[in-house]
């Protein structure tokens, strides 16, 4: 049984640091305990507490495995995806909640859960409900109270977004079969009740009593399109703004010269959320921007520029603070839904694979300015598996894939809150033709997961991979190797 310590702050997210042992002696061949995030900012006070023990390998597990959650513990805290709800419109999708192998996987190895879908405008106000404030939280409650039971965290996915949302939030009538939410028919609401319903909706979800001790909320997602046009200032990144109904119907003008709380849709949002967590008591929630291809080098400039200005003219308006806080978005969620092939099903990256010298550099851009960053929906495709299975080639690429992209999280450690993978195996997946997971589809273990349990085993300290030799030698006995420290096989 493992026991693992935290800094509890209600529920805000945490350093963890695993007991007695020093892991930085035993994992990956460094000399001293490694150090996590930085612990200087006021919303990183706590006291020292531990959670209850982490479960052994669950019954029918295929093979053992140590913990990646403990493995990780020193560096930041692993989270992962759950779903409460069999979704008939999604074939690969399987519920984790009630099932006993998919639940000990997720105590074992995550601290942090993200609810896949519960939590969605549109899974909580379905159709009909325009006309009142009561919330569809079955599916969400069943993984709050899972959570709860398991001494795990939840993470708020998400509040506003242009996809997944009822139209009756910010469009007059209800669009027709194949609608694009870029299409300008039909046409948004009213300014004013665009932002009535806007400030509505976040009020209403944040303040259900089920979901008061959220550890952080996504406030907005993916504001910005998959692929951004050069030259982002920080005078012109407003032009690259996905066109998306709360962008038509509220608008984005700057707000440098006016009164913040009439002009831009994501200062509106952001503000609320931040008055919201102060009214009901909880100033510490971390207050996400999240979004996807943030690695790339143009839309990494355009969430920069964002997030710097919100959170300077934040300082401007409030010098002394307000709300509880001295920032107005907390973090930044890279998404991470990565490809190893420019033709990955999923979509390919019009610049090529992922390359984790980008995620370095945008890792540490954001961390610049003083906002934490975190790895929210971390997959990496390869292959197809419509095409037939992935070979043994691809499947240890993915593996070296992983272990550079947890080496540059290990680098960065100081900086990062958490790392949330998205999805435990690859038959449940999103993405499930790219096989994109830890976990092939009968659940066992990949070659990438012992990459994230030990990436030294795989890469040099150069980045550049091993021999295959060197990587075979250490998958036919993992747990002879000084690359994973004893105690995560407890």
């Amino acid at each position: 049984m493992l026991t693992w310590f935290t800094l509890i702050l209600g529920g805000i997210e945490m350093k963890l640091f695993a007991p007695i042992i020093c892991i930085g002696t035993l994992a990956f061949g460094l000399a001293g305990c490694a150090g996590g995030p930085d612990d200087s900012d006021a919303d990183t006070k706590g006291n020292i507490s531990n959670l209850p023990p982490r479960p052994d390998n669950p019954p029918g597990h295929i093979g053992e495995v140590p913990s990646l959650g403990y493995i990780w513990a020193p560096y930041f805290p692993l989270g992962n995806i759950v779903s409460g709800t069999q979704f008939t419109w999604q074939p690969s999708h399987v519920a984790d909640i009630g099932n006993e192998m998919r639940e000990g996987l997720l105590k074992r190895h995550f601290l942090i859960l993200t609810p896949e879908n519960e939590m969605k405008p549109e899974w909580l106000r379905p159709a009909g409900q325009q006309h009142t404030t009561t919330l569809n939280a079955t599916g969400a409650n069943r993984i709050m109270n899972f959570a709860n039971t398991a001494g795990m965290k939840v993470h708020g996915h998400a509040l506003p977004w242009h996809s997944q949302s009822p139209w009756w939030l910010n469009l007059q009538s209800a669009p027709p079969p194949g609608w694009n939410h870029t299409d300008s028919v039909p046409s948004p609401l009213p300014r004013e009740t665009s932002i009535t319903n806007l400030v509505t909706h976040i009020e209403t979800v944040m303040r259900h009593p089920d979901f008061k001790n959220m550890n952080s909320w996504e406030v907005l997602n993916e504001i910005f399109p998959d692929s951004v046009a050069t030259g982002v200032t920080g005078e012109n990144w407003r032009t690259r703004l996905r066109n998306a109904p709360w962008l038509r119907a509220i608008g984005s003008e700057s707000h440098l010269t006016h009164n913040p709380d009439e002009h831009c849709y994501i200062w509106i949002a952001f503000i609320t959320a931040r008055r919201v967590a102060h009214e009901i008591g909880r100033s510490d929630i971390v207050l996400y921007y999240n979004d996807y291809n943030e690695e790339n080098p143009n839309k990494r400039d355009a969430i920069y520029y964002m997030v710097r200005e919100m959170n300077e003219t934040f300082s401007r308006l409030y010098p002394n603070g307000m709300y509880g806080s001295t920032r107005l978005i907390d973090a930044i969620g890279m998404q991470a839904h990565y490809h190893l092939e420019t033709s990955a099903t999923g979509g390919a990256y019009p610049w090529g694979p992922v390359n984790p010298e980008n995620v370095r550099a945008s890792i540490e851009r954001f961390a610049s300015l003083g906002v934490g960053v975190s790895i929210t929906e971390l997959d990496v495709t390869v292959g197809n598996t419509e095409s037939g299975p992935i070979t043994a080639e691809q499947e240890r690429k993915q593996a070296i894939m992983y272990a550079r992209l947890f080496s540059v999280f290990r680098d960065n450690a100081k900086h990062i809150r958490r790392v949330s993978l998205w999805g435990i195996n690859d038959g449940a997946s999103w993405r499930h033709e790219g096989s994109p997971l830890l976990w092939d589809n009968d659940l066992k273990p990949k070659e990438a997961f012992w990459a994230v349990a030990a990436p030294d085993a795989f890469i040099l300290p150069n980045g550049q991979p091993r021999s295959n030799e060197q990587i075979d030698a250490f998958l036919e006995n993992p747990r002879a190797s000084t690359f994973i420290p004893a105690n995560a096989w407890d």
